[in-house]
């Protein structure tokens, strides 16, 4: 069996480790299920396109984390189209697993509302609308789910993200802190939260006595040098885990993750460790209304409400808007789940279980052989 993935991953620029980690965990997922000797190839397709080049040979295309494209923005990674348009031309079986979208600020009510491109909703249609099992898409989260099926394009269901699937620890215990020694705090997309993230970094040294280290999963080669003097002091270590999935091993020594990065927060789950996510857009907000996860929404209410409100125009004043720093809430958080024992963690990685078990592994076992 020859498959061909279509990972997100940009080698350059941003180099983010998370992106890395969907294409690796489906690789490691599918030697499990389709035995090791299968063979998987790797496009990149954020930075080249080789989709004329492709041969005809393989089993199937899968894409990791396929986002649906809203009227209004640009497909990304760019070149992935032009892979779905071979999938197509060809009648190749073409698999998206853990579709998720990336909408601001990402509330129920605009993936009930908002439109796909309409020369992408048709081609998905092409795709998906078919009663062959031979092209199928998955949701990294319920959102998502809402977004396809209210764009009329069919849909397995919801699966989760890949990055939460590990054959080495599904089903284990959760791996409770005896005591915390270190905390993971994960910088935001957003360049306005930054200092906010060294904010909490350096509450949470204080709260806990504890050492504290200030994580980049992207982008830190830009911006190593643009930090600001008092970060630099010591007191917060800071630690580049751009460049790959492998750099995430990292968290193997911390026990606990609170950040923004949502694959930080699903490395965590991954390994059965606790973590609150402060969710920046529909990635997060999705993503901790599938599991039920610990954590909340960086956009202040009143934004949410207007959400309500303009679902569509709202993610256009993303720019304005995403100034606002997100509340404190994280703390008082943060000391019930750890007073509860991690109840609310220990239930996230129960309904991981469950998904694996009912929607992930029976749809990695429909791909085609």
């Amino acid at each position: 069996m020859k498959y061909l993935i279509l990972s997100t991953y940009p080698s350059t620029g941003s180099r983010n480790s998370g992106d890395d980690l969907l294409g690796k965990s489906l690789i490691k997922l599918l030697k499990n299920i389709k035995g090791k000797d299968i063979q998987v190839d790797t496009a990149y397709i954020a930075d080249t396109n080789s989709a004329d080049k492709v041969v005809l040979d393989y089993n199937a295309i899968l894409a990791p984390a396929l986002r649906p494209t809203v009227i209004g923005n640009s497909v990304a990674p760019k070149f992935r189209n032009d892979y779905v348009k071979l999938a197509v031309r060809h009648n190749m079986p073409f698999y998206a697993i853990g579709a998720g979208w990336s909408q601001y600020p990402g509330t129920v009510s605009q993936s009930k509302s908002l439109k796909l491109d309409p020369i992408e909703k048709g081609t998905f249609k092409k795709l998906f609308n078919q009663k062959s099992v031979a092209n199928r898409i998955s949701c990294r989260d319920i959102y998502t789910e809402n977004v396809l099926k209210g764009n009329g394009i069919s849909c397995y269901g919801t699966t989760g993200d890949l990055g939460l699937f590990d054959t080495d620890f599904l089903g284990l215990p959760f791996k409770h802190p005896n005591k915390i020694k270190n905390i993971a705090v994960s910088m935001p997309h957003n360049i306005h939260h930054r200092s906010k993230a060294y904010e909490i970094a350096m509450k949470l040294k204080k709260r806990y006595s504890c050492n504290v280290k200030l994580v980049f999963h992207g982008y830190f080669g830009k911006l190593g040098s643009l930090l600001p003097k008092d970060w630099l002091d010591g007191q917060i270590q800071i630690i580049d885990l751009a460049g790959g999935a492998e750099k995430l091993n990292y968290y193997d020594k911390i026990d606990l993750h609170v950040g923004f990065r949502l694959h930080a927060h699903i490395w965590f789950l991954r390994t059965r460790k606790p973590s609150l996510l402060i969710a920046e857009d529909g990635r997060g907000t999705g993503h901790l209304a599938t599991v039920n996860g610990l954590g909340y929404s960086a956009v202040p209410n009143f934004v949410s409400s207007l959400a309500e409100f303009l679902p569509e125009q709202i993610n256009g004043w993303r720019k304005y808007l995403s100034e606002i720093p997100p509340s404190d809430d994280v703390y008082k958080m943060l000391d019930n789940e750890i007073n509860s024992g991690f109840d609310r963690t220990k239930n996230s990685l129960k309904i991981i279980d469950h998904l694996w078990k009912v929607k992930m592994k029976p749809f990695l076992n429909t791909i085609a052989e």
